[in-house]
């Protein structure tokens, strides 16, 4: 059976504009979002694509950071999920930043890198209330991130938090997990941790606020789609990079 009259077309030249415009609308750096292949984009052409255009490239396993690698990818790349410590040689190795949301993974971070003579930047995971990863937003936590930032051979670089409603027309919650991660960031401050890069707007968030922090998330509006009806396009146009034709 041939199925030759259904094929996939992807305008890339459609994916490039819409990073120009994230870009244009946030005003700060931006982690182009290409885990799951690109969101079925593909991963090698889209990164090589957007790699002057973004600051960071975020994934979703060390499979995927180091095809990106691979591939000749220079720019920095964070894990935006848990990266196993029989990894860790490899993280450090090929400079790709993992999220770290657990004191024994960040004792075995600084364990490979004082082995490989390095310093390993990663970026602290804070649940506001997503409740899929994190350390908590309290003091406690608090506590463990500031020994964590000070273990050797590690570079506290980044924090983020995800939201979980900021593509709903009622923005309450996600104005909650804003502020909630504010004062997390503040309350690290106040122990002399001070985090350059802080992110927590993903595709709605950039579309719905206007504190963008220190970088943005750019998911799914990178390939043209909006997160939700609820987001206003006339903030951010875009062209949908995808197209399924069938004859």
């Amino acid at each position: 059976m041939s199925f030759d009259n259904h094929y996939v077309t992807i305008d890339l030249d459609a994916i490039q504009q819409n990073m120009l415009s994230v870009r244009e609308k946030s005003g700060v750096k931006v982690m182009a979002i290409v885990k799951a292949d690109a969101y079925g984009h593909g991963a090698k052409t889209v990164s090589r694509l957007l790699e002057p255009f973004c600051d960071f490239f975020g994934i979703s396993s060390i499979a995927e950071g180091l095809e990106l690698r691979y591939a000749g990818i220079q720019k920095p790349i964070l894990i935006l999920g848990r990266t196993p410590r029989e990894s860790f040689s490899k993280v450090v190795h090929h400079r790709i930043r993992p999220t770290i949301f657990h004191w024994e993974d960040a004792l075995a971070l600084s364990e490979e890198a004082q082995k490989q003579g390095v310093t390993a930047p990663f970026h602290f995971a804070v649940d506001t209330g997503m409740s899929r990863i994190g350390f908590q937003a309290d003091e406690q936590s608090a506590d463990l991130c500031a020994a964590i930032a000070a273990l050797p051979g590690l570079k506290a670089e980044g924090i983020f938090s995800h939201f979980a409603t900021a593509d709903c027309a009622d923005l309450t919650k996600a104005k909650k997990q804003a502020a909630l991660f504010d004062a997390f960031v503040e309350m690290l401050a106040q122990r002399g941790v001070r985090i350059p890069i802080r992110h927590l707007d993903n595709s709605a968030g950039l579309m719905n606020f206007d504190d963008h922090h220190q970088m943005v998330r750019s998911g799914i509006v990178t390939y043209g789609m909006y997160p939700s009806d609820d987001v206003n396009p006339e903030d951010l146009p875009l062209k949908p990079a995808l197209q399924w034709i069938s004859r």
